[in-house]
């Protein structure tokens, strides 16, 4: 079957609508998924597994604790192992059609959730989450697929990486839903029903625009289809049937310019078959790098609360916990300079910085037990997180063609969640069981691990300075050709 055609170039008014709509719903919606620690205090506040706790026992008790982790966790595993089969969807029917899907997961967990808090049928919190996650994981795929919109370069790399910090900084949405709980008069059920009346309003948007790009780009399609058939049949009455068969070739791919210019016999990533593609070289690096800095990330968001208790945070009430929740929409500064180090220096130099400022962070981990000198850190992971998901999305855009990047995006988020199972769990282990809550050696263990990565930032740098040669020689053959 023939692959979705790729959504690419400029497409007016409804494409700067689209983008409005997809920062807003990154941020306020995909994003807010991975910030279920404030939607764990509101669902214990509504008494959501209240009955597995015995009638002398505080709330919220342990089993109650668990279970409401185990929704969380069990969505999440979920929607990581899919991430591949969304990708392909993406890539084998286009985004137009796999958004809508996300549309009606997204509409479906929020109905099940209201159900759930209203009824108080605690079970359909599973398949409510596994739900919202699923739209959660499919719509961040957008990040990329919406940067296709605008021409490859600067625009390209600005868009995908502003909707990355702006789904990075949607951790801090369900902490607004709790503060309004807390000090309104509105119960979990009337903010949950609110919250998907914006959620049709907002993604609704996106959804028509992507109807309507998707049209627009596959009667394009179609027209150029039919004006390069129609060129054939004059070349053939005018010509001669070899002639004819020689244009087409010469259309169909540029490996044969290629050939025909220079002894190198380097292919582009792009013109490669799809498989050939996610098994370059330059793939397989950049997912190498982003697998073990996504599980360095995720463990940190995830003992971050043990390791700041162990410094003595709980004396403090929490305070530097909250500080460095705070400070995760500061990620979205950083933006202006992961636009400039691109610009100027390139995707390596980006992981480079990437790489250099997880190192700080880990310096700081490892070097102090002072909480005030942990403040520095947190503004070195936040900074972080934003060169990581904008580097090395923009990255991919860059080298995979358009209708591979579904499949390259959901590979990344696999094995990132994959490298996360096999290392963090041990670690955590480790740090609370055997070190009494100690997570020195953890720390010291990913930040000895990125110190390897600098070879990785130097390879893909490597594989961009080798593509860029190959598309000037490409070039300079199509300028003599005409």
């Amino acid at each position: 079957a023939m692959a979705a055609p790729i959504i690419v170039g400029p497409h007016g008014q409804k494409r700067r609508l689209l983008l409005i709509s997809t920062c807003l719903y990154m941020i306020f919606y995909t994003g807010a998924f991975y910030g279920y620690g404030p939607f764990q205090l509101m669902l214990e506040e509504a008494g959501a597994f209240s009955n597995r706790c015995a009638p002398d026992e505080p709330l919220p008790c342990p089993s109650q604790t668990s279970m409401l982790l185990n929704v969380q966790f069990s969505s999440m595993l979920a929607t990581m192992i899919f991430t591949p089969v969304m990708g392909f969807g993406i890539d084998k029917f286009g985004p137009a059609i796999m958004f809508k899907v996300a549309f009606v997961f997204g509409i479906f967990g929020l109905v099940l959730l209201i159900i759930s808090t209203s009824l108080h049928i605690d079970p359909l919190l599973f398949p409510a989450f596994l739900c919202i996650g699923f739209m959660s994981c499919l719509s961040g795929l957008y990040t990329v697929q919406t940067g296709l919109l605008f021409e490859e370069g600067r625009d390209r790399n600005r868009v995908i990486s502003v909707l990355n910090a702006l789904l990075d900084s949607g951790a801090v949405t369900y902490l607004l839903l709790w503060f309004v709980e807390t000090n309104t008069i509105l119960t979990l059920p009337t903010i949950s029903a609110v919250y998907l009346a914006i959620y049709i309003l907002v993604v609704g948007t996106s959804v028509i625009c992507w109807t309507k790009i998707g049209k627009k780009t596959q009667r394009l399609a179609t027209e150029e289809m039919d004006r390069a058939v129609h060129d054939v049949v004059a070349v053939v009455r005018r010509d001669s049937i070899r002639r004819a068969s020689e244009i087409m070739e010469r259309r169909e791919s540029i490996i044969d310019n290629e050939e025909e210019s220079t002894t190198d016999q380097y292919i582009l990533i792009a013109n490669r078959p799809q498989m050939e593609q996610l098994m370059s070289s330059q793939y397989i690096t950049l997912c190498i790098f982003f697998s073990f800095h996504q599980a360095r990330n995720t463990f940190t968001l995830t003992t971050t609360r043990d390791f700041l208790a162990y410094l003595g945070d709980d004396e403090y009430g929490n305070k530097y916990l909250s500080i460095f929740t705070l400070l995760t929409p500061v990620s979205v500064l950083g933006l202006p300079f992961v636009d400039l180090i691109l610009h100027k220096w390139g995707y390596g130099a980006g992981l480079h910085t990437c790489n250099l400022l997880g190192i700080c962070q880990g310096i700081v981990q490892v070097s102090s037990t002072n909480l005030s000198v942990q403040i520095l850190g947190f503004v070195f992971y936040s900074f972080y997180r934003c060169f990581l998901f904008s580097v090395t999305f923009s990255a991919l855009a860059a080298f995979i063609r358009g209708d591979v990047i579904g499949k390259g995006c959901g590979i990344y988020i696999l094995f990132g969640g994959l490298a996360g199972l096999a290392f963090n769990i041990p670690l955590a282990n480790v740090a609370v069981n055997s070190l009494g809550g100690d997570f020195f050696i953890p720390n010291l263990v990913y930040l000895l691990g990125c110190l390897p990565c600098t070879f990785l930032c130097y390879q893909v740098g490597r594989g961009f300075a080798k593509e860029a040669k190959k598309k000037e020689e490409i070039a300079l053959y199509s300028d003599r050709k005409e």
